[in-house]
């Protein structure tokens, strides 16, 4: 049935896949390292945890890939900034972080940065690795747990958040509100 569907369909590659009906369409696969986002995270965390999958894991529909990604994209992702938006824009499930790719990840307003400003990005991402690295017999949960995240972790994550919010504007942030406006005055201005 597959076969006939591909054969009788307008799409070219679709008529090219009938010769191999048993095969999925889209294959996704990491060369390198990937970055996987939970679909839904606790709404005890002040950070969605993400992280890096070698070419050998399988990631289930229950997480979003970006695949052979660059670590300043790890950082975006990673920021307040971000994590406020997913927060303000995907909506949730029960009480839970639900993250959305199509509302949330597409429509995020990040600013056009240059290649020292992905630098810096790059530096505080190996500072979050490098602290997670210290804490290996723990999981993400347990590491990422609202109130109890460790010290060096914390900081690297607020030294990551400070270059996030530079590539919005010089001066600090004073509040999530002030963040939200900021973001949302971008996305209009973008054509949102």
């Amino acid at each position: 049935a597959v076969r006939e569907l591909r054969i009788n369909n307008d799409d070219k590659i679709a008529k090219k896949l009938a010769a191999k009906p048993y095969q999925f369409r889209e294959m996704h696969e990491t060369t390198t390292n990937s970055l996987v986002i939970p679909s839904v995270s606790s709404e005890n965390r002040e950070y969605i945890p993400v992280g890096f999958i070698d070419k050998k894991t399988v990631v289930s529909n229950l997480a979003f890939v970006i695949y052979d990604c660059d670590p300043w994209i790890f950082g975006v992702v990673s920021s307040k900034m971000h994590n406020l938006w997913i927060r303000a824009v995907c909506g949730g499930l029960e009480t839970r972080v639900r993250y959305s790719s199509e509302l949330g990840y597409n429509t995020f307003p990040f600013p056009e940065i240059n290649d020292e400003q992905k630098k810096l990005i790059r530096r505080c991402v190996n500072q979050i690795i490098a602290a997670r690295e210290e804490e290996f017999d723990k999981t993400y949960a347990q590491m990422y747990k609202k109130d109890e995240m460790s010290q060096n972790l914390l900081f690297a994550h607020s030294m990551l958040d400070i270059q996030i919010e530079r590539c919005y504007r010089e001066e600090p942030f004073l509040s999530d509100e002030e963040r939200l406006d900021c973001l949302f005055a971008l996305y209009e201005r973008i054509g949102g």
